[in-house]
């Protein structure tokens, strides 16, 4: 089936389903109410017509009259033909009479309730004058029949009775019966049929009245299309704006009020249409000299340009030259740094070995003589103009514990007054980098610390392992893995504020 391709289409195909899926849900609910009622009514009937039967079944097997007993329930079934099958069960549930004489004395098995525990009805035992009341229940059960062929197939579902008979308070034992539900269901599939035949004809109905209704307003819309669709733009001599200004507007008393409106939206967009062709009319007649007048405004913005380019070409030169000197300072100033850690050192070594030599030994004056070459070299670093800084590294496993340990110890030696506390972790990992750098960088942190508390004070050195999952180190970068940390706190002024900044600048110095 191909899908509606119009408004027309659409409505009806959209009016069809809504009022059909109404109709089904309302036919369903009427049809379900009325199952519930006609099945309540069956078992109603049912249940008058089993106690009835059993008034007299109570007295007869009381007194054994189970001549008379089989007459009373085969005269019942030939009176009720919805009545498919009886049988009376004594207490311990033998059949003691039923309409097929093969099952005396046998127990019963003709029927298989579909839900045992859910009976359809249900009245317990009470006593009722001298006869006294038993249990009563029916079941929706399976029906299979024994001997001749039945009048029901075989598996039908019918209404079974199972009703205890009691005969002055005394278990007599128990009816069984089954009537078939072939009327109900009979009645049932007319009264369906009769529902779906006149909810066919509500919707048929329905259907014609929304049609001619949606009819009458889509005539005047399918109309004012037509005309757009009638428009000829390519006529020659005549311009579309001729042609749309040409277009017959005019409203219609018996039009609807949807149609008025797009006619009124659609005048409003043609004046618009209108203004602007016009404009650009006016626009393009005097278009050599708005050309002539945006050329001499866009020289004029070159021109401007060009200078611009050229000054800020030349700024960009000095920012150059100054950031080349900033970083030539920077080298030479971290260079000097280096060069004093080192001579800073061997002015402590010659100085101890002074102070271990005998008074007078040679030694002392060879020392001497390395701390003034010392100073001589301190002066010519800070002479140094242009450093070109090239090296090989070899990196390999690394102890920190280690390298810290021999930093200290020659830090130690040249600073007395110092107190240095270490806390080395056990088990700390190894890194991977290169020996002679990690022995300058430790060095550095211990004399920049040396240096901040002048020589006198305590200095904590501490190494830890750490484990880091999706650690934040800027803005964009995130770490995780096995990382070594190991600090150096000393009880110095700390780092000034406004130098802070430039702490991991290459080669700064203070």
């Amino acid at each position: 089936m191909a899908a509606p391709r119009n408004l027309q289409a659409k409505l009806l195909v959209s009016v069809c389903i809504i009022v059909s899926v109404t109709v089904s849900v309302l036919s369903i609910l009427v049809f379900y109410m009325e199952k519930k009622r006609v099945q309540a009514h069956e078992l109603e009937r049912i249940f008058y017509k089993a106690d009835a039967m059993k008034k007299r079944l109570g007295h007869l097997m009381y007194g054994k009259n189970w001549r008379y007993l089989m007459m009373t329930l085969s005269n019942a079934k030939t009176a009720d033909p919805s009545l498919l099958f009886f049988a009376v069960t004594d207490p311990e549930g033998r059949v003691l009479a039923a309409d097929d004489e093969t099952l005396v004395g046998k127990a019963f098995e003709r029927t298989q309730p579909l839900a045992p525990a859910n009976p359809l009805v249900r009245k317990p035992a009470s006593p009722d004058g001298d006869a006294g009341m038993g249990a009563f229940s029916i079941f929706l059960s399976r029906f299979f029949p024994t001997g001749p062929p039945a009048a029901v197939h075989k598996g039908e579902v019918v209404f079974e009775v199972i009703y205890d008979i009691v005969y002055l308070n005394q278990p007599m034992g128990t009816l069984r019966a089954g009537y078939s539900r072939a009327d109900m269901n009979r009645h049932l599939k007319v009264l369906l049929l009769s529902m779906l035949g006149t909810g066919v004809l509500i919707l048929l109905a329905i259907i014609l009245m929304i049609y001619l209704v949606i009819r009458r307003h889509m005539v005047p819309i399918e109309s004012f299309v037509a005309q757009l669709s009638g428009l000829d733009f390519s006529r020659e001599g005549r311009s579309v704006r001729d042609s749309l200004s040409a277009f017959p507007l005019d409203e219609n008393p018996k039009e609807t009020q949807d149609v008025r409106q797009l006619k009124q939206a659609f005048r409003h967009i043609r004046d618009q249409f209108v203004r602007s062709w016009d404009q650009l009319e006016n626009h393009r007649t005097n278009l050599s000299q708005i050309v002539d007048e945006r050329t001499a405004a866009l020289n004029a913005s070159n021109e401007q340009l060009s200078r611009q380019i050229k000054e800020r070409k030349e700024i960009e030169s000095r920012l150059l030259t100054v950031q080349k000197l900033e970083a030539i300072g920077t080298l030479a100033g971290g260079v000097a740094h280096e060069f004093n850690n080192l001579f800073m050192a061997i002015t402590g070594y010659a100085t101890l070995i002074q102070k271990r030599s005998e008074p007078g030994h040679p030694n002392i004056e060879m020392a001497e003589k390395i701390r003034r070459l010392v100073e001589n070299g301190s002066r010519s670093v800070q002479q140094l103009l242009g450093f070109a800084r090239s090296g090989k590294y070899s990196p390999g496993p690394l102890n920190l514990n280690e390298i810290l340990r021999g930093s200290l110890v020659i830090l130690a030696s040249s600073r007395k007054k110092m107190s240095v506390e270490a806390d080395y972790a056990t088990d700390l990992w190894m890194v991977y980098a290169d020996r002679s750098q990690m022995e300058q960088v430790v060095m550095n942190l211990l004399l920049n610390a040396a240096d901040a508390i002048e020589g006198q004070g305590n200095i904590r050195v501490k190494t830890r392992n750490h484990e880091l999952k999706e650690f934040q180190v800027s803005l964009e970068k995130t770490v995780s893995g096995k990382f070594i940390c190991f600090s150096v706190v000393d009880d110095g002024p700390g780092i000034p504020p406004e130098i802070q900044p430039r702490i991991f600048d290459p080669f700064f110095t203070t």
